[in-house]
Formats: C-alpha cells, structure tokens, sequence
C-alpha cells in the first residue's frame, strides 16, 4: 500500500456528505416525477407550480456543478416546503409530518451548527400558527374533502410530531456523536498509519543506502584484493594495496607498516598520500601504553577506531597529517601473528563504524595473507637458486674428477665407436657442435659431421641435437649416480663384512689380528699396521703403505 492509497483511505466527512447529498438529490429526481404524475390531477394550479418549480430546481442542482450548501439547503427547502403545503391543505390528517421529519433527519445528517434543532423547531412553531389560526377561524384548510379539525386533533398531531422530532434530533446527534468521534479516531489512526509508513520508507531507504554503500564497498574490497593477490613482488604488492585502499574508499591517507621480529618496532613501507610517502623507510617505535590505538589494535589483533569529535576515544592527532578527523588502525595478521598494521585517515568525523572495519578487515587479511605468500615465494625461490646454484657447483665438480679418470671422447665410424686418443679430432671446428649441459654446467660436447661435402645444419635439426643432447645428459648423470650408488653399497657390504669378522671373537690380540688381516684383504695392501696404546712421541710415525 502506498502513501495515495492511504490517503484515498482516510474518512473524510465533507466528502462523504457530498456523495450522500448527490445521491439523495438523484433519487429524489427520478421518484419525483411519479410523484408529480400520480398527484398532478387532484392538484390545485398552485401545487401544480409548486412541484414543477421545486422538480426543476432540484434537477439543475443535480445536474449542474453548485456548491454543497445550496444542495443541502434546497433538499431541506424541498422537504420543508412539500410538508407545509400538505399540513396548509389537509391540517393533521395529510402526510404532512413526514417531510418534516425527514427535513429535521436531513438537516441532521447533512449540516452542523444545530441546524436540524433549528429545522424541528421551526416546524413545531409554524404547525402551532397553523393550528391557531385554523382554531381561531382565521384559516381554513384548502381541501374540500378533509375532515373537521378540532383542538383535540391538532394537540395530538403537534405532540406526536414535537415527540417524534425530538426522539429523532437526539437520536441523530448521539450518532452523529459517535460517528464523528469514530471518524475521529479512524482519522487519527489513518494519519498515525501515514506517519509510519513514511518513517518505514525512510527507513527503508536509509538501509536501502546502507546496503548500496556496503555493496559498493564489498566490490571494491573484492577488486582490491583480486589485484593484490594477483602482485608477485613484494614492494609492488604493499603499494598497490595502499593507493587502492585510499582510492576505492576516498580516504585521505592509508600508510601500510610491517613490524620487526620483536614486534616493537615498525617500518613505514607503502602510503598513498604524498606526505606518507616522504616517510616511507622510516622506523615508529610502538608505544608500551596499551591505550595508545596503534598498540592497542597490535596487541589485541583488533581493528581500533577513533575520532576527534568523540570524547571517549583515545584520538591520536598526527602532525604529518593535519587534516585528519578519523583514523582506524587495521592490524595485519597472519594464523593469528600480526606482521604490521594498516593506519587508515579520513579528514571527515566520525567516518569509520564497525562495518567498515568489518569490510577493511576481510580487505586487511587477505593483503596480509597475499604478502606472506609472495614472502614465502620469494623464499622459495631464493632457496631453489641456491640448490641449483650448488647443484650446478657440485656437478661441475664431479664431473670435473669423473672426466679426469676416464675417457673424455667417443667417436662413431663405420667400424663402430672408439675412443678417441687424439687431440687433432676433439679440437676440430667444422661440423655441428652441440654442448651437453646439466644443471647449467657443460659437461661435454655433441659434435656432428655430414659425409661427403659439408652443408649448413637447419635450425630444426639443430633443435631436435639440443633435444638429444639433453637426454644424453640426463643419461650419463643416472649412469653416474646409479655407479656410485653401487659403490656406496658396495662400500656398505665390506664395512659390514669386515664388522661381522671383527666382532665373532672377543680375545684382544684375536681381533687385531683379523681387524689387520681384513684391512689388507680390502684394500690390497703390502703391509697393515696396527698399534694400540697411547703415542710415545719419540718415536716416529709411519704411514701405512697402500
């Protein structure tokens, strides 16, 4: 239901007087003119003027656009006057008292200021002249026909009449009474209604605003946080995080500070006003009163508001920054350790609430979570360039020793494959050369010759020898690991041998004895020495040969 419904709702009892009159005014035109027909042959050519005239001033009034007043009087003039006429040509034998009547109920129901008091009280009066002058002998009734009329008659008429009337106006006005205080009341009610509603719409569109404004805020929080989680580098990240706060939520600042280890200190690393970022670098010392907001928001992990305007807030006013009115502390946590904090500036009062510290909260973690992936990446990545930076050193090494025992060139000929003993073959320069490399270190060389006259190599067949060379390498470092890892064991087998021999006896010169044995046995020596006992130090010790 809207406002115009309610107000087409309210009772309105001028309106309703007016529908009443107008319906009463068209009734009163289409009986009228039976009436007319069924008395107009008994009709004195007074009577007959008399309706006629009232009909048609009855039918312009209902038809033409006249004000209430003249309806409601001319209705009750028609009532009046038809009664008159029947009392002046019957006395009290004619219906007379019925128009009178319905004059006195008329004039109840469509007028106020006591007019169908004055309405009854003139019919009384006007019926006692009458009665007088009839009694008197100086009137007569002007129909033939009606009976004698004598005091009697006349004094039960006029009591009757004068009962009837007053039973009616007080009747009428105890309704009317009633209803106007109904109407009243229903009035009051529509209005009180009407006064709601529009306190409901405002409200209504007061959260309708709020929700546009969350809404508007959640996207940009969305957008915020889809951008800095998609940032890479650590510095980039804190500073798109910072100017797209600012921007996003027309603040006039937003600095991002990361705390030491200690969390005692903290560093301004990113801000979006000019000022802020002419501080950037610079170290706070965080304050140990805990009602300072900036440690108060560190300690207990919570978003901290304050404002100049509000006087139970601990507002801190920042030099740097003159025109700030609000300011909010974000702290920055990650599985519940806070690395830094975001110190928000708004030059309006009062412009933070706790929904917006809900919004920038969420906004908040998800910055935090995002520089502690890109952190942890960077780690990463830093630790892989140094496993392969020593991967690299260390193949580089091992294949150096390896090349040094064995033979570094192979060649294919028709024949078959061969070593190569000559310097001539490996120094050659013409042909395809392809380096084998392994962990970016070249561990040897591809080198390809066609028969017959020499042709350049296409840059295809050079990709598929890369590809080839890759694989080679791949080859020879699972050969080599898969040789040492065969050493090794076979290391392990003959230091456990040589553990079961040792231990099988428990006589002291028994086990040196097969510990000197098994050594030599090992290792194919010559000669196996072992002492036991401390060094004199004169006398010189003697290498064990090999």
């Amino acid at each position: 239901m809207t406002n115009n419904d309610i107000i087409s709702s309210n009772f309105d009892l001028k309106t309703w007087r007016e529908g009443f009159v107008l319906n009463v005014l068209r009734i009163a035109c289409v009986l009228g003119i039976f009436l007319i027909i069924v008395s107009f042959p008994t009709a004195t050519i007074r009577d007959r003027f008399l309706f006629i005239g009232m009909y048609l001033a009855l039918i312009a009034t209902t038809i033409l656009k006249v004000p209430y007043s003249l309806r409601a009087y001319l209705l009750l003039f028609v009532n009046f006057a038809v009664g008159v006429n029947a009392i002046l040509a019957w006395g009290p034998w004619a219906d007379g008292s019925i128009f009178l009547l319905a004059g006195v109920v008329m004039a109840s129901l469509l007028l106020d200021n006591k007019t169908d008091i004055l309405t009854l009280t003139g019919s009384i009066i006007f019926t006692l002249v009458i009665a007088l002058l009839q009694l008197t002998g100086k009137y007569q009734v002007t129909s033939p026909s009606a009976p004698a009329i004598d005091i009697a008659s006349w004094a039960v008429y006029i009591a009757d009449f004068s009962i009837a009337g007053i039973a009616i106006t007080a009747a009428a006005n105890q309704l009317k009474r009633a209803f106007s205080r109904v109407a009243e009341q229903m009035q009051n009610a529509f209005e009180a209604l009407k006064v709601e509603r529009t306190n409901l719409e405002d409200k209504v569109l007061e959260r309708t605003s709020e929700l546009e404004t969350r809404m508007t805020q959640l996207r940009a929080s969305a957008n915020t946080a889809r951008i800095v989680a998609e940032t890479r580098e650590l510095n980039e990240l804190m500073k798109i995080a910072a100017n797209l706060i600012a921007e996003r939520f027309g603040y006039y600042h937003v600095g991002l500070y990361i705390l030491d280890e200690q969390g005692k200190t903290a560093f301004l690393q990113a801000a979006s006003s000019e000022t802020g970022k002419s501080l950037i670098g610079q170290a706070f010392r965080l304050e140990t009163d805990k009602r300072n907001p900036i440690t108060s928001a560190v300690q207990r992990n919570q978003p901290v508001i304050s404002s100049d305007s509000d006087r139970n807030t601990n507002f801190i006013q920042d030099s740097s920054f003159p025109l700030t009115r609000s300011r909010m502390i974000m702290p920055l946590a990650v599985r519940g350790l806070v690395i830094g904090y975001l110190d928000i500036h708004s030059d309006q009062p009062r412009a933070f609430d706790s929904q917006d510290a809900e919004i920038l909260q969420i906004l908040a973690d998800l910055t935090a979570i995002s520089f502690d992936n890109v952190r942890l990446i960077d780690e990463t990545r830093y630790l892989l360039n140094q496993l392969e930076t020593n991967s690299s050193i260390q193949t580089q090494r091992t294949w150096s020793k390896l090349t040094t025992r064995h033979r570094p060139a192979f060649l294919y000929t028709p024949a078959g494959v061969r070593p190569i003993f000559s310097q001539e073959h490996q120094g050659s320069s013409d042909g395809l050369r392809i380096p084998i490399t392994l962990h970016g270190q070249t561990i040897g060389t591809i080198k390809l010759r066609r028969k017959g006259i020499a042709t350049g190599w296409s840059e295809r067949e050079q990709v598929l020898v890369e590809k080839i060379a890759v694989q080679v390498g791949l080859a020879l470092e699972n050969s080599r690991l898969v040789d040492e890892a065969q050493k090794n064991a076979l290391r392990n087998q003959m230091i456990a041998n040589f553990s079961t021999y040792v231990r099988e006896t428990l006589d002291i010169e028994s086990v040196i004895h097969t510990a000197a044995t098994e050594l030599r046995n090992v290792f194919d020596l010559k000669e196996a020495e072992i002492l036991i006992g401390a060094a004199n130090s004169n006398t010189p010790e003697r290498p064990t040969p090999s």
